[in-house]
C-alpha cells in the first residue's frame, strides 16, 4: 500500500495534499469508549421528549415533523416495553412525570373490540346497511367505517384472530366482501 501511495506522489506531487493517509494516522481509541450506553441513550431520548413537551405543551405526534416522529416512535416503544413489563421503576417514574404517556392503551383491547362490534351491529340494525367512509357526507359513520375496514384488511392478510372472525361472521353476515364473486 505504501509503495502505491509513494508511486502516486512521485507521479503527481499535489496528489498527496488532496488526500489523507488514513493508515498512517493513529486510531482514536477514545471513540470506542465514548459511545453512549443503552441506558444513556434511553435517558437522552427521555430528555428530548421532556424538552418537546416543555416547548409545545403536548406529547410529540407522528405528524408534527421528523424529530417529533422519532420521539413519538420512542414513546410507542416504551408503551410496548411497559406492556411487556420490561421497564424499571425509575424509568416508569420518570415517564409518569411526562403526563399521560401511556396513551389510549390503558383500556382493555378485547372490551374495546366488542364495543365496536356492538356499535356496528346497532348501526346495521338502524340503517339496514354497513357504514361507509365518507368524511364529508357522512362524518358520523367515519369511526365505524374505519374500524370495519381495518377488520377487513386484517382478515384479508390472515391476521384477524379466529374468534373475532367467527364473531363478525355470526353477527354480520356479508361483512367481508367476497373477492372475485362479481358476475361479469
Amino acid at each position: 500500500m505504501r509503495r502505491t501511495v509513494d508511486k502516486q506522489v512521485r507521479h503527481s506531487p499535489s496528489w498527496f495534499d488532496q488526500c489523507l493517509r488514513i493508515h498512517d494516522q493513529p486510531a482514536d481509541r477514545r471513540e470506542k469508549f465514548n459511545r453512549p450506553t443503552r441506558e444513556g441513550l434511553w435517558w437522552k431520548h427521555y430528555n428530548d421528549v421532556a424538552a418537546h413537551i416543555t416547548e409545545h405543551g403536548i406529547l410529540p405526534s407522528q405528524n408534527h415533523g421528523n424529530h417529533a416522529r422519532v420521539l413519538y416512535r420512542w414513546i410507542e416503544a416504551q408503551r410496548r416495553q411497559n406492556d411487556a413489563g420490561n421497564l424499571t421503576r425509575d424509568k416508569l417514574d420518570a415517564l409518569d412525570q411526562l403526563g399521560s404517556w401511556e396513551g389510549r392503551r390503558r383500556g382493555r383491547p378485547d372490551e374495546h373490540w366488542t364495543r365496536r362490534l356492538t356499535e356496528l351491529c346497532l348501526f346495521q340494525d338502524t340503517y339496514g346497511r354497513l357504514p361507509m367512509y365518507d368524511p364529508i357526507g357522512r362524518p358520523e359513520e367515519r369511526l365505524l367505517a374505519v374500524w370495519l375496514g381495518r377488520q377487513r384488511t386484517w382478515a384479508r392478510k390472515g391476521r384477524l384472530r379466529f374468534d373475532r372472525r367467527r364473531r363478525l361472521d355470526a353477527a354480520l353476515p356479508g361483512w367481508l366482501p367476497q373477492v372475485g364473486s362479481r358476475s361479469d
